[in-house]
């Protein structure tokens, strides 16, 4: 999803009224996307700027939401590759399920490290104010 570039999208997310009118294909994105409730804080004046990075940092504690639910899709991806791997012994066609479930487990572990980053990194912009 695009955010506008006056963010005023991004905090109407916030109210489940909102979230509630998009369609399911919406829904389900916000669901998967880490930084849909952030705004942009590297364009626009520096006051732009400077607002954007301090809503973004009231708002660190969502990352860790989401950070627990790409580690539960993970751990998930890891349980199929196992159960796939033990049907592919007895049918070798069953290893191409093996290998998108390994796919599926390094995105949802690389997502989850990428929002526990954001995560800290926005906790030392609010340790420098």
């Amino acid at each position: 999803m695009r955010v506008p570039p006056d963010h005023a999208g991004v905090e109407a997310l916030l109210t489940r009224e909102a979230r509630a009118r998009l369609p399911l294909r919406h829904q389900f994105l916000l669901y998967l996307d880490p930084f849909a409730f952030f705004k942009d804080a590297t364009t626009g004046t520096d006051r732009s700027r400077e607002q954007a990075l301090s809503y973004n940092v009231e708002r660190r504690s969502i990352l860790l939401t989401y950070a627990r639910r790409w580690l539960l899709i993970a751990l998930a991806s890891f349980l199929g590759i196992a159960s796939a791997e033990a049907l592919a012994a007895h049918v070798p066609l069953f290893i191409i399920p093996a290998a998108g479930f390994g796919i599926g487990c390094s995105i949802s572990v690389a997502v989850a490290a990428w929002s526990g980053a954001a995560y800290l990194l926005l906790g030392t912009q609010a340790v420098r104010r």
